[in-house]
C-alpha cells in the first residue's frame, strides 16, 4: 500500500482551512460573511487582504469594494498593473461604474509600478507618506477620506518582496489614518511563510468563499 503525505504547502493549506472554519464555529454570522458583502461594509482604517488567483475572482470582490466609497463621498483608487490599465478601465463600466467617476475624480486608476516603485526602488516610508499626501489632497478636494485596492505583482516582478513585507507590517492590521485598504494578491506569487507573514498584517481576510475578520 503507497503512503502519501502532505507537502508544506499542502499543510498550510489545511492549518488555513482549519482556522477559518475555526474562527466560524466561534464567531458565527459576526466573523465570517459572503466576500463581497463583507467588503462593502469596510470602513475607513481597515487593512484587508484579498487572496485570489484568477481574474474574474479579483474583480468579483475589488469592484464591489470600490464601489461601495462612491455614494458615501469617498475618494476611490484602483492602483494596477500599468499594461492593464486601460483593459480594466473598460471592465469598471461594464461592471456599471459610471464614466462620469472616472473624469470627475471620484474613482482613480494609477500605475502600480508608479506608484509602488520610484526610479525601481521600493521604500515602505516613501508609499506610506504618499498615500498619506493623497489622502490630504482628496480630502481637501471634499472627499471623506480615500478608499484604495492595490495589485502587489509589481513588488514580486521587481523582486522587491522583502520592502513589500516591510510596508505591510508598517501598516499594521489597522491603519493610522482614513484610508480603507484591499490589497490584492495573486497566491500564485506567494509561498507559505509569505502568506503566514501577509495574514498577520491584516486585520481582514478575504477568500473566493468567505470573509473574516484576524483573529
Amino acid at each position: 500500500m503507497k503512503k502519501y503525505r502532505l507537502t508544506d504547502r499542502g499543510k498550510l493549506a489545511g492549518e488555513l482551512i482549519w482556522d477559518i472554519y475555526f474562527t466560524i464555529a466561534r464567531g458565527g454570522r459576526d466573523l465570517a460573511h459572503e466576500p463581497t458583502r463583507y467588503v462593502r461594509h469596510l470602513r475607513f482604517r481597515d487593512h484587508a487582504i484579498l487572496h485570489y488567483n484568477t481574474e474574474d475572482v479579483k474583480r468579483e470582490i475589488t469592484f464591489p469594494f470600490l464601489e461601495a466609497g462612491l455614494p458615501k463621498g469617498e475618494a476611490v483608487v484602483y492602483v494596477l498593473s500599468e499594461h492593464r490599465l486601460d483593459s480594466e478601465s473598460r471592465e469598471i463600466q461594464r461592471y456599471g461604474i459610471s464614466g462620469d467617476y472616472l473624469r470627475n475624480g471620484a474613482f482613480t486608476l494609477m500605475s502600480a509600478q508608479e506608484w509602488y516603485l520610484e526610479k525601481g526602488k521600493a521604500k515602505a516610508m516613501t508609499i506610506i507618506a504618499n498615500w498619506q499626501t493623497l489622502l490630504k489632497e482628496k480630502q481637501k478636494a471634499g472627499f471623506t477620506g480615500v478608499r484604495g485596492a492595490g495589485e502587489m505583482d509589481a513588488f514580486f516582478h521587481d523582486s522587491k518582496v522583502e520592502e513589500l513585507l516591510k510596508y505591510e507590517a508598517m501598516l499594521g492590521r489597522q491603519l493610522a489614518f482614513d484610508l480603507c485598504a484591499l490589497c490584492l494578491y495573486n497566491t500564485d506569487w506567494l509561498d507559505e511563510k509569505q502568506i503566514i507573514q501577509l495574514n498577520k498584517c491584516h486585520g481582514h481576510q478575504i477568500f473566493k468563499d468567505i470573509a473574516l475578520k484576524t483573529m
